[in-house]
């Protein structure tokens, strides 16, 4: 319980500068006018466009007929063919030069391996190809021969989780249809990126990381402590904690490092739960429990992930702590979304 107290008296110090960030971030609409707006043409039913943000970069999203937004591409970095061809919209990694589709619900495909776009596609549109710049990929690491799928989750891809996924109760929860559309619309999303965020991991997808943290993160690291014991040995040594706040860029280049020094890497989780803010629209929190493991380091703890998804284009991670499982007596002094104040 003190572990608790001290990192939510850090919390009051510091969170007014998460609020901020989260009050400065535009929604997908309001800052968009129609000269940052790049249209390539109505095909099939569908229409890809190209959305400039802030700093240059170039996203795309996929709108109707009637110019009604049907779900963003969560692929950067990649080349596009500009038009629906049978329910399919090709692309190709600039970094990889892997292949692959984006079907008409909005669920990513890439290529096994010797397959892609086919050569007439390319003849066809190499001169006007969409290409989004300077941004990592959505699914990162090797190619491993296997369909990889992103974007939001249908209702067929949530019937058919086991019991045993970690996202399993909150799937039901979407599939029992007492959630607004949107609600249940983004939590499809946070499924989706929350399964690419713990792959990131394993694969050392730093790239990823580094896109879904906002620049402005708060990342908290809690880390056990062994005090020594007492001078006549008589005492085994007691445990306390230790909470350090990184920023975003330390906290990427530690990782580095570590994904440098290990040679392979496993995340598992478990306990998993979202929240929605009960007032600010868009803003999620997900608590769960994550054991990492590498052939240098393991540890398991409660992670907590405060998502924005008001810029449905690109949801950014605000906040980030982690709870060693030792320092946790009963579920609550498991953080959540209820300890964060944001308005």
């Amino acid at each position: 319980m003190k572990a608790t107290i001290y990192i939510l008296s850090i919390l009051t110090l510091i969170l007014w500068g998460v609020a901020v960030a989260l009050g400065l971030q535009p929604t997908l609409g309001q800052t968009d006018s129609k000269k940052n707006i790049n249209r390539y043409g109505l095909h099939e039913g569908l229409e890809l466009v190209g959305r400039v943000d802030g700093k240059g970069y170039e996203t795309f999203a996929v709108v109707d007929e009637n110019d009604r937004l049907l779900f963003a591409i969560p692929l950067r970095n990649c080349m596009f063919d500009v038009r629906y061809r049978n329910g399919q919209l090709r692309f190709r990694e600039n970094g990889t030069g892997r292949e692959g589709f984006v079907d008409r619900n909005g669920n990513v495909t890439f290529f096994s391996t010797g397959t892609g776009i086919p050569s007439t596609v390319e003849q066809e549109e190499s001169s006007t190809m969409a290409q989004a710049p300077g941004q990592s990929t959505y699914e990162g690491g090797q190619n491993s021969g296997k369909a990889d799928r992103s974007g939001s989750m249908t209702d067929g891809d949530l019937k058919q989780m086991a019991r045993s996924n970690p996202f399993y109760k909150e799937a039901a929860k979407i599939l029992a249809g007492k959630l607004s559309v949107d609600d249940a619309q983004r939590r499809r999303v946070i499924l989706n990126y929350c399964e690419h965020f713990r792959m990131a991991y394993t694969t050392k997808d730093i790239d990823f990381l580094r896109q879904v943290f906002s620049e402005q993160a708060l990342i908290i690291v809690g880390n056990v402590v062994k005090t020594k014991a007492g001078s006549e040995g008589k005492f085994m040594p007691a445990s306390r904690v230790e909470y350090n706040i990184r920023t975003k860029k330390e906290y990427i280049s530690r990782l580095s490092k570590a994904f440098a020094a290990s040679k392979n890497i496993s995340v598992k989780f478990s306990d998993f739960r979202i929240m929605r803010h009960p007032t600010m629209d868009g803003i999620y929190g997900v608590s769960l429990r994550q054991q990492y493991k590498s052939d240098r380091y393991a540890d398991d703890g409660y992670l907590f992930l405060l998502w924005d998804f008001r810029n449905e284009s690109m949801p950014l991670i605000h906040v980030r702590t982690w709870q060693p499982t030792e320092t946790i007596s009963d579920d609550n002094e498991v953080m959540n979304i209820r300890d964060f104040n944001l308005e």
